[in-house]
């Protein structure tokens, strides 16, 4: 979509498709941006677009042979291997495209960061670096599909990489840094959880991507598919056309983009709008200056106007706006609308505001429409009290998570230290340990290699990371006092919880129990907005079937284990203890204390939170007791208090 377009069309039009496109073509001119974040449910392409940009882009100049593809005309950015090589004359050059790397979301950090040469080590003693995709990557574009579920330590190394233009790696007794400048482009699935805050922000530009619904359109995507599959080397050569004019234009600008600028009262205008829609930092204000340059010149415009900046503002704020609980939608285009058109960006503006000496007419009023203050604490009660605090989870498990730490067999996690390898166990081998062991015994052993290493000189790596939670509310909806106040508790501190979900990989459920009976309202979910539609009305009143809760929702995290071993299971129980109702005919107390046992049976976390007054708390602490778990008495709880208990333990 042209820039005179999104002077005339609606706010909203550049979406879906062209926004993906317009985004990743801005990247493409200047990869200062930032990268771009593509968010979109299954089958919408994400990946497909992402691809095709490669090719697009224009050849670059790198040091013939270097393993990081160091810029030969750019001194301060060379490697410590092209440093070398120019001081003995000038640096080889050839060309090439910038590469796309592939990071994928079972990489191990050794793969991303790069690690010590097995071969060389062992041949001849020597200590040598061998690259990882951060190399790869370095001034290209790398690539994370599903990057929200990217394991959180290596998400740390891009942070770090991304902010410095550096890898910086020490391990295994050695100590490299190599240039790794690239184009961050992400895709992620919003059901799938959404990503930590750090990362977020690291994203130049974000667009949402749906699919299309225009039954047409949707044809002329089936018959494009077919056409690829039955004849790929034809298709190629009927777009080839379009392709190579594509290409020229992001060319074209990529010259052009060093003469345009912005003036005073742009920037002004930029600074202005973010600091009124609330966003934090300063990375939105660089971001969308430079993001409304490398628009215009795509559009062969040799300034930077008000049109520009409206075309991509959406891009740059939509996923920095800060975030409360139970807003169903943090960005807002309306107002986002109004305060760009109070600046001179609004429907048939052209032209930057005129200069008043204070920035210009239309900033100013931009500077004066109120920000509105956002609530939400999610803090702990200074009420709450524990017992029973519960150390490290000590089964090894797969997944990454951020809520409990454990060791891992899986080659993925933390390298926190090494031990001898177990006989017919896999082997992470620890080379720097293994080394070590075998150093003392090298008199007496000969071979052909620098280093002689037997079967027990071998050392295996222990890794250990994060695992996520499961967890399952257990509520207490009978006609007890308080069972209302009980339920609206819970429910807010599922929605609570579940928004450090989404940064942290836990899921949470919620099971009600009343009458004769206990409910599933929620299934284990990582989604906000399905738990605020499913908890939205929930009856109260009847009798306190403790045990029938208990068991359900242990039933509901045998479901969840069998999904997924690696989970950590939690059951809070949030009740005054005064069970009535048995199962079957069993005492409704005896049935309760009973069905506790069975979740100290199954290995699952418990936290029993009492509703009870002043001393009235004998019954729940029994059944905490019997569960072998904690117990806390939040007698008026709120969604605050109770969320705050739960993350206490989670994170301990």
């Amino acid at each position: 979509m042209s820039r005179e377009e999104c002077t005339t069309y609606p706010f909203s039009a550049i979406v879906g498709q062209d926004a993906l496109k317009i985004a990743l073509l801005i990247n493409a001119v200047d990869p200062r941006v930032g990268g771009v974040l593509i968010r979109g449910h299954k089958g919408t392409a994400k990946s497909t677009a992402v691809r095709a940009l490669s090719p697009l882009l224009p050849e670059i100049d790198v040091v013939e042979d270097c393993r990081f593809g160091c810029d030969p005309v750019s001194i301060p950015a060379l490697c410590d291997e092209c440093r070398e090589r120019r001081s003995a004359g000038p640096l080889p050059r050839v060309r090439r495209r910038p590469r796309l790397v592939d990071l994928p979301v079972s990489a191990t950090e050794d793969r991303v960061v790069g690690t010590l040469d097995l071969e060389e080590a062992l041949k001849r003693g020597e200590r040598r670096f061998e690259p990882g995709l951060l190399a790869d990557a370095n001034r290209g574009l790398l690539y994370v599909d599903e990057v929200n579920l990217l394991d959180d330590h290596l998400v740390d190394t891009l942070l770090d990489s991304a902010a410095s233009g550096v890898n910086v790696v020490e391990r295994e007794g050695i100590r490299y840094q190599h240039p790794a400048r690239f184009v961050l482009v992400g895709t992620m699935n919003p059901e799938e959880g959404d990503l930590r805050p750090q990362l977020l922000d690291r994203f130049g530009l974000c667009v949402d991507v749906e699919g299309i619904a225009d039954p047409g359109d949707r044809v002329e995507v089936l018959k494009r598919r077919r056409g690829f599959e039955d004849d790929p080397d034809g298709f190629a050569r009927e777009w080839r056309g379009e392709q190579t004019a594509l290409g020229e234009r992001i060319r074209v600008a990529m010259r052009s983009l060093p003469d345009i600028a912005l003036d005073d009262d742009l920037l002004f205008m930029i600074a202005s709008v973010c600091v009124a829609m609330g966003v934090e930092g300063h990375r939105a204000d660089l971001v969308m200056g430079r993001a409304a340059a490398a628009y215009a010149v795509l559009n062969g415009a040799r300034e930077v106007t008000a049109a520009d900046v409206r075309a991509v503002a959406p891009m740059v704020l939509a996923h920095r706006m800060r975030k409360t609980p139970f807003e169903d939608k943090s960005f807002d285009e309306k107002r986002l609308e109004q305060l760009l058109a109070s600046a001179g960006g609004g429907d048939g503006e052209d032209a930057p505001p005129e200069s008043s000496g204070d920035g210009g007419e239309g900033a100013a009023a931009i500077a004066s429409v109120p920000v509105e203050p956002v609530s939400g604490d999610g803090g702990v009660s200074a009420d709450v009290t524990a017992e029973l605090i519960a150390g490290m989870d000590r089964m090894r498990r797969s997944q990454a998570g951020r809520r409990q730490e454990t060791r891992t067999d899986d080659r993925t996690g933390r390298y926190v230290k090494a031990e001898p390898a177990r006989p017919g166990a896999p082997v992470d081998l620890a080379l720097d340990a293994t080394i070590r062991a075998a150093a003392p015994h090298q008199v007496g052993r000969e071979g052909d290699l620098a280093i002689n290493i037997r079967p027990g000189d071998v050392q295996t790596k222990v890794r250990k990371r994060r695992v996520g939670a499961s967890i399952v509310f257990c509520v207490d909806a009978s006609g007890s006092m308080g069972a209302a106040n009980r339920m609206e508790a819970a429910k807010a501190a599922v929605i609570d919880l579940l928004v450090d979900a989404y940064q942290r990989r836990d899921r949470v459920g919620l099971v009600a129990f009343r009458g004769e009976k206990a409910e599933v309202v929620l299934q284990p979910t990582a989604s906000v907005e399905l738990a605020q539609l499913k908890l939205k009305d929930l009856p109260t009143g009847g009798a306190t079937p403790i045990a029938h809760g208990i068991m359900t929702a242990l039933d509901v995290l045998s479901g969840e284990t069998r999904r997924d071993d690696s989970v950590v299971p939690w059951v809070v129980l949030v009740t005054d203890g005064r069970a009535n109702v048995g199962i079957g005919n069993g005492f409704g107390s005896d049935d309760a204390k009973s069905a506790a046992g069975r979740l100290r049976d199954a290995g699952v976390h418990t936290l029993v939170v009492d509703t009870s007054g002043p001393g009235a708390g004998a019954a729940a602490r029994e059944i905490a007791r019997a569960a072998g778990g904690e117990y806390v008495r939040l007698g008026a709880p709120s969604g605050t208090a109770l969320a705050g208990a739960v993350r206490e333990r989670l994170t301990a």
